[in-house]
C-alpha cells in the first residue's frame, strides 16, 4: 500500500512538474510570438551614397540585413531631403547621419532615437593650394560656401572656429557662411567667390584632385574632433516605441557593417566603388576611410551628443536654456544590439 502511495505521489509531482513546464513554455512562446511579430515587417531605409555610409552600404552587399532576418525596402529620397527629414516625415523608418546636424533638430522636437554611434571622420574644410589661409583666424572676415546653412557641414565650420577663438554667434559672426549646390562649391572658391568651401567625403578628395585645393581642416585628423563620433544610426520614434526588436536588428546590421569596414578597408571602398555607392580615386577613398574609426558605440554617440550640444550651446545654435543631459536622455534608445 504504502508503495502505490507513494508512486501515486510521484505520479501527481511529476503532472504537476509537465503542467509547470508547459505553463512556462507557452507563455515563452507568446513572447517570441510577440517578438516575430514583426517578421513580415519591411523598413524603409535611404539610399546611401556617401564613403562614410559604409555600414550600411555594407549590412545590403554582406547581407547582413538578411543575417538578422530584417527586410528592407530602399528608398531614393532625392536631392531635397535629408534622411534626417525623411525619418522624421515618416517617408523611411531608420537611417544614419552625422550627429551635428541632429542635435538642434533634436532640441526642436524631431521625432527620432539614436540607436548608436557608428565612426569619426568625414567632413572637411578646403581652400585653394597658396591661400595666406592656415588657421580658423585666419577666416575672420571671410566667407566660407557650403551645401547648407544648417547641414553638417556648416555645423563643423562653426564648431571649427568657435573651437579657435572665432566669433560665430548669429549676432557677431566673424565669418559668412553661404549656400551653394554641391557641385558649384569648388567652382565658386576658384573664382575667389567664397574664401574656403567645407563639404563630406569623398567629394573633398575629388574637388581637390580636379580643383587644385588642400585641406584647412578634415574632422577625420583634427586634434579637437578626430576622436568623436560623426555619423550616428536611428530610428523613427514609432519603430522604438511599436518595433523595439527591428530597431535592435537595423542597429546590429550597421555594426556588423561597420566592423568589417575597420577591418577590411580596401575590399570596403572596392565594395563601394563597384556597387556606384561613390566615384574617384580608389587609393585616396581607401585612405579617407582609413582616418576614419569603425568601432560601433552606444556610449560613443551620447558622448559626442553631449560635446556636439555643448559647442552649439556656445554658438547660441542651440538654446541655451535646454537641459542637454534631459535632451540626450530622450533622444537615445538602447537596443539590446547597442553597447
Amino acid at each position: 500500500m504504502k508503495r502505490k502511495y507513494i508512486y501515486s505521489g510521484i505520479v501527481a509531482l511529476v503532472l504537476v512538474f509537465v503542467t509547470v513546464v508547459l505553463f512556462l513554455t507557452t507563455g515563452q512562446h507568446k513572447t517570441v510570438a510577440n517578438d516575430s511579430s514583426d517578421k513580415n515587417f519591411v523598413l524603409k531605409i535611404a539610399e546611401n551614397n556617401d564613403l562614410c555610409g559604409a555600414p550600411q552600404q555594407l549590412a545590403i552587399a554582406k547581407g547582413y540585413f538578411k543575417e538578422e532576418g530584417l527586410k528592407i525596402k530602399v528608398v531614393k529620397l532625392g536631392s531635397d531631403t535629408t534622411n534626417f527629414e525623411g525619418v522624421n516625415s515618416g517617408k523611411i523608418d531608420a537611417s544614419n547621419s552625422m550627429m551635428g546636424s541632429l542635435v538642434q533638430p533634436l532640441a526642436n522636437g524631431a521625432k527620432i532615437k539614436i540607436t548608436t554611434g557608428l565612426h569619426t571622420g568625414c567632413l572637411q574644410i578646403l581652400v585653394k593650394k597658396g591661400s595666406t589661409i592656415k588657421s580658423a583666424k585666419d577666416l575672420i572676415g571671410k566667407k566660407v560656401g557650403v551645401g547648407d546653412i544648417a547641414g553638417s557641414a556648416a555645423t563643423y565650420v562653426r564648431r571649427y572656429l568657435g573651437h579657435y577663438g572665432v566669433d560665430v554667434s548669429a549676432q557677431h559672426s566673424q565669418v559668412q557662411l553661404a549656400a551653394y549646390s554641391a557641385s558649384e562649391l569648388p567652382i565658386v572658391l576658384q573664382k575667389g567667390q567664397v574664401d574656403a568651401i567645407a563639404l563630406g567625403d569623398p567629394d573633398t578628395e575629388i574637388d581637390k584632385a580636379k580643383y587644385n585645393l588642400i585641406t584647412l581642416s578634415a574632422s577625420a585628423t583634427d586634434p579637437a574632433f578626430k576622436d568623436e563620433y560623426c555619423c550616428v544610426a536611428y530610428v523613427s520614434d514609432d519603430i522604438a516605441k511599436n518595433h523595439p526588436a527591428v530597431a535592435a536588428k537595423y542597429t546590429l546590421a550597421l555594426q556588423k557593417g561597420a566592423k568589417w569596414a575597420e577591418e577590411h578597408p580596401e575590399e570596403t571602398v572596392a565594395i563601394q566603388t563597384s556597387q556606384h555607392y561613390i566615384d574617384g580615386d580608389k587609393k585616396l577613398n581607401t585612405k579617407m576611410l582609413k582616418s576614419y574609426q569603425f568601432k560601433p558605440s552606444y556610449s560613443g554617440a551620447k558622448k559626442a551628443f553631449t560635446k556636439v550640444g555643448g559647442d552649439l550651446q556656445k554658438l547660441n545654435v542651440v538654446d541655451k536654456n535646454v537641459d542637454l543631459k534631459a535632451l540626450r536622455q530622450a533622444s537615445f534608445f538602447k537596443t539590446t544590439a547597442s553597447n
